[in-house]
């Protein structure tokens, strides 16, 4: 076989394949972004600055236009607002045209929570889990608000629990439409932009009040299940 017909070969086995499918997550409190040393204003008017926002993604998996579902091979995906490495989710032999449905939980399930010591993203080491009994803190947001009258104004949401009545994890479920799949210029790279809207979540706060929940319970359930409103498919303004 010639040269060129070696490299025709390998083209066009290259092209077989679906483009590479990101992921993005693209955190924002209301219509701003999320950066470091940034005062944003809730829906109820009280000052808010995050020193800290990291939160599970697990399980994620893709429904296609034939009903079938396309799983990540990765269990789970430690996401951390300020480190833009974390942000972006590739994955290869989806195509993003056929998409109609990204399916994940927001957290870490029951199983997982009593397998052990995990490595990757769910190391201990890496400042999300509690203990055996408690398991890992699914969602994490720390920062300060002058309406908090705590040492230095803090606040802070550890949302985690895996045992009834206290179970924590929360599945999410976000339709996808073709007119909002992003094209990257580079032919062979498709993207998906999901929203993080953490002004839905503090929408929902009495602040003044509610500005520490550290263990399981009703309170940390109860943040779970705001928690979900805040993922969308982010659709740019044209």
């Amino acid at each position: 076989m010639s040269v060129k017909s070696r490299i025709l070969l390998f083209l066009l086995s290259f092209y077989a394949y679906p483009a590479i499918a990101q992921f993005s997550i693209l955190p924002v409190f209301g219509d701003q972004p999320i950066v470091e040393n940034t005062w944003y204003v809730s829906t109820k008017g009280d000052s808010i600055q995050f020193d800290n926002i990291r939160f599970y993604l697990s399980d994620m998996q893709f429904e296609m236009d034939d009903k079938s579902r396309i799983k990540d091979t990765v269990s789970a995906h430690l996401i951390d607002v300020f480190d833009p490495a974390t942000l972006h989710i590739a994955l290869q032999k989806i195509d993003l045209k056929r998409l109609k449905m990204i399916h994940f939980n927001l957290g870490i399930d029951s199983l997982t929570n009593v397998s052990g010591a995990l490595g990757g993203d769910l190391d201990p080491q890496k400042g999300m889990y509690w203990a055996w009994q408690s398991g890992y803190i699914n969602l994490k947001i720390e920062g300060r608000s002058p309406r908090c009258k705590t040492r230095k104004n803090a606040f802070q949401y550890h949302i985690g629990g895996y045992l009834p009545p206290f179970y924590s994890m929360r599945k999410v479920e976000l339709p996808v439409k073709n007119a909002i799949v992003n094209r990257n210029q580079d032919a062979i790279r498709q993207e998906v932009t999901i929203a993080v809207d953490f002004s839905l979540f503090f929408g929902n706060l009495s602040i003044a009040t509610q500005n520490s929940i550290m263990m399981p319970g009703k309170e940390a359930m109860q943040l779970a299940d705001y928690s979900t409103s805040m993922f969308s498919i982010y659709a740019p303004k044209n």
